[in-house]
């Protein structure tokens, strides 16, 4: 009875120690920092008072987003490419994080008409590259409620504050990305002009995968080879 006691619990121990050696913390989010990129003063548009005026944290839901700021009154700003000329511009950003499993913009458009394919954002892996594509009516919309194209359809994206809005893009990366270092992100304008142009506000990452530290590998397999030699010394006993 002893000998079957002092097994069991030399198993629970050893099934202890592999649990451990797996079990990872989830990770905060993480905010990418588009203040040496944005480009023009988000409270000079269309109904910009109603956006937050000097930049700083934002929280949707339970996704807090970092807003940048521009210009000497230091406004809220965004990434966009030049709407008049309708030029195509792609910007990046260097990530480096292992194990993202998904991601959260505040994309909106100026000019707006449903149905353009305006953009993209790039997510860009150790070992493979994931496609977000940005389309006027599904995923994305013009900022401005009264005018150009004012429709949502895909549940992937929402609402995020106001009239003359922000909108959150809900991106779930590909399953392959949790084994994988997010290496960079491009935003990508297509240059529509007045069918649509897109601007960033904000990306935030959520990053739920991490490598176990390394010390724990040699306890992981030195615990695999003691299971099946504490069995037999109970057996025999």
């Amino acid at each position: 009875m002893t000998n079957s006691f002092q097994f069991m619990a030399s198993l629970a121990l050893a099934m202890g120690l592999l649990v451990g050696t797996a079990d990872v913390a989830r990770a905060d989010y993480i905010s990418i920092d588009l203040s040496s990129y944005v480009n023009s003063d988000l409270t000079t548009y269309t109904g910009g008072g109603s956006y937050p005026q000097h930049g700083g944290s934002l929280t949707i839901g339970d996704v807090p987003f970092t807003l940048a700021t521009i210009g000497p009154g230091s406004d809220t700003a965004v990434l966009q490419s030049n709407t008049a000329y309708g030029a195509g511009q792609v910007w990046g950003f260097n990530v480096d994080q292992y194990g993202v499993s998904s991601a959260y913009t505040l994309i909106n458009t100026a000019f707006g008409t449903c149905g353009t394919v305006v953009g993209e954002v790039d997510f860009v892996g150790s070992s493979s590259t994931y496609t977000y594509t940005l389309t006027e009516g599904g995923n994305v919309r013009d900022h401005f409620s009264g005018g150009f194209c004012n429709s949502l359809t895909s549940g992937g994206a929402t609402e995020a504050f106001g009239a003359d809005r922000l909108d959150m893009q809900s991106i779930e990366l590909p399953a392959s990305f949790a084994d994988q270092t997010l290496e960079a992100v491009y935003f990508r304008s297509y240059g529509q002009g007045y069918n649509g142009s897109p601007f960033l506000a904000a990306i935030t990452l959520d990053p739920v995968g991490a490598v176990p530290e390394p010390a724990a590998w040699p306890l992981a397999l030195a615990t695999l080879i003691a299971l099946p030699l504490a069995r037999r010394r109970w057996l025999k006993q």
